[in-house]
């Protein structure tokens, strides 16, 4: 070994300098070489090993009464159902849905049937999922959901074809039918058989205790629910252990987010996101399908001083004022700019009167206690000497809409990911907030439904422009800002129907 050393020692020796800087670089070269070789071949035989660990402390500010999937009303409560219940199919993420528990779904008799067949499936105690429990899930859904949506399926008829296929018929083609299948939680028939529906309630985590998605109610202490891996699930998911810590309030919320009781948290408004959010977190911002706009009672102002109010609106300015474009954007349409990419519109463009004036407004619009309505009804007040007054999101709901007692309101709207406008332009509906009747755009919306879908871009853009006529004033579409920790990867969600689907893919999430 000495020999091999003084022969080493003199051939280097030997060298001149460029021969002495060309060996080092190979040295250090080959060095970082093997660094990065050992580092993955590490990842490979141990990375995954790691990946199957981790708890995700997810904060929220809603009471949980329930985790039946019939009787779930609060956003809070939707989403954790979803986190332990599949449907037949569900939102992919990306603005389109995909197969969940349903294997193959083939389209029969040019859209008046459809034929599903079941993948191997299994709930939570090894038994795998079939026909029987689609079937009575679809009827629990019908006659007890609070859904306003299972007033659709009551014309649906399903029929069982063996234990893991059934046929769906439809009484009219309908384009929006797999988006409305994927609101159906599926439950396991023979354990829900057990209780009266008069007893779900008295008996919610007993009816809970098996389930199909990727996690499982495991118990509540106190204020904290409990998830684990359900050992069924393909595939296994990554995380360990869900703490679900339920707060009064979003400040208190906020503030064990700052002490790190928890890591994980959505929805919070800007006022808390922007203030000093720990290094540790990241915020994923997901688009959904929603508008707030200023709806005008067209029984109680004229449209000639809504053109003249439209027309004077500057949105740049209103970006400005209510806060910087990270945590939503603006759109004078009802699909606001990342929408319309989903659905394949051309961009909607911010056409503004150069010639617009600090014109006062002698009206009065009402809005509910919201953050971010609150910051645009003020720029409104300011600007234009708009009158505003604050009410109870309830009572507007249940109400000062129905009543229609209202000049103008500032309310917020979602349609879905392939919009379902019918609710809002319906003549007799509650929620046609113009209170107006619209036979052309609500023909539109029954070609959307059930015409070709070849035609469906062409559709909507005929929608677009004649909403846009309406006494309607589009202002922004917010993100759902989504707190996460830092180390969290493979967060897939970028579009999504509604704030409680965000757990649609967590068995895939993993910490570093």
């Amino acid at each position: 070994m000495r020999k091999f050393f003084l022969i080493t020692y003199k051939l280097i020796k030997d060298l001149n300098k460029i021969e002495k800087l060309i060996i080092l670089i190979s040295v250090f070269l080959s060095f970082i070489l093997i660094i990065f070789s050992v580092k993955y071949f590490y990842k490979e035989i141990f990375g995954k090993k790691f990946k199957y660990n981790g708890i995700l402390k997810e904060g929220i500010y809603q009471p949980i009464n329930t985790l039946n999937p019939f009787l779930a009303e609060n956003q809070s409560e939707r989403m954790l159902v979803n986190l332990i219940y599949d449907s037949l199919v569900r939102p992919s993420g990306n603005g389109g849905y995909e197969l969940e528990l349903a294997k193959k779904i083939t389209e029969i008799d040019k859209g008046l049937k459809y034929e599903i067949e079941l993948k191997e499936a299994y709930w939570s105690n090894g038994e795998r999922i079939n026909t029987k429990d689609v079937l009575d899930s679809l009827y629990y859904y019908k006659v007890y959901s609070n859904n306003p949506s299972r007033f659709y399926f009551d014309n649906i008829e399903a029929e069982k074809i063996d234990n893991y296929k059934l046929i769906f018929k439809l009484p009219t083609v309908d384009n929006l039918f797999i988006q409305k299948l994927s609101q159906i939680k599926i439950i396991p028939s023979k354990i829900w058989s057990k209780y009266e529906p008069d007893d779900w309630k008295n008996k919610d985590e007993e009816l809970i205790k098996i389930s199909s998605g990727p996690f499982i109610f495991y118990r509540k202490n106190n204020n904290i629910l409990e998830f684990i891996r359900n050992k069924y699930y393909k595939p296994f998911p990554y995380i360990n252990k869900i703490y679900v810590f339920i707060y009064p309030n979003t400040n208190e919320a906020y503030e064990k987010l700052k002490i790190k009781e928890i890591n994980a948290i959505g929805g919070l408004m800007p006022k808390f996101i922007e203030n000093n959010i720990s290094r540790t977190l990241k915020i994923e911002n997901i688009i959904i399908p929603r508008i707030i706009a200023i709806f005008f009672n067209s029984e109680k102002i004229k449209q000639s001083e809504i053109e003249d109010f439209k027309k004077n609106i500057n949105y740049t300015e209103l970006e400005k004022e209510i806060f910087n474009n990270k945590y939503f954007e603006v759109s004078n349409s009802i699909f606001s700019p990342s929408i319309r990419k989903i659905l394949l519109l051309s961009p909607s463009q911010l056409v503004e009167n150069k010639n617009y004036n600090s014109k006062k407004y002698d009206f009065k619009i009402i809005i509910p206690d919201n953050y971010l309505i609150n910051k645009i009804a003020n720029y409104f007040q300011k600007k234009y000497g708009i009158k505003i007054e604050i009410r109870n999101i309830n009572e507007i709901n249940n109400k000062i809409i129905p009543k229609g007692d209202y000049e103008g309101l500032i309310y917020g709207i979602s349609y879905k990911l392939i919009p379902d406008l019918r609710y809002f332009f319906e003549e007799n509906s509650v929620f046609n907030l113009t209170k107006e009747n619209y036979p052309e755009i609500i023909k539109l919306i029954q070609e959307l439904e059930i015409g070709p879908r070849d035609n469906f871009s062409k559709i909507l853009i005929e929608i677009d422009e004649k909403i846009n006529k309406l006494p309607i004033i589009f202002l922004v579409n917010p993100y759902y800002p989504y707190i996460l920790p830092r180390n969290l990867k493979n967060f897939n969600v970028y579009y999504l129907n509604d704030p409680s689907e965000k757990f649609v893919k967590i068995e895939e999430w993993y910490l570093e």
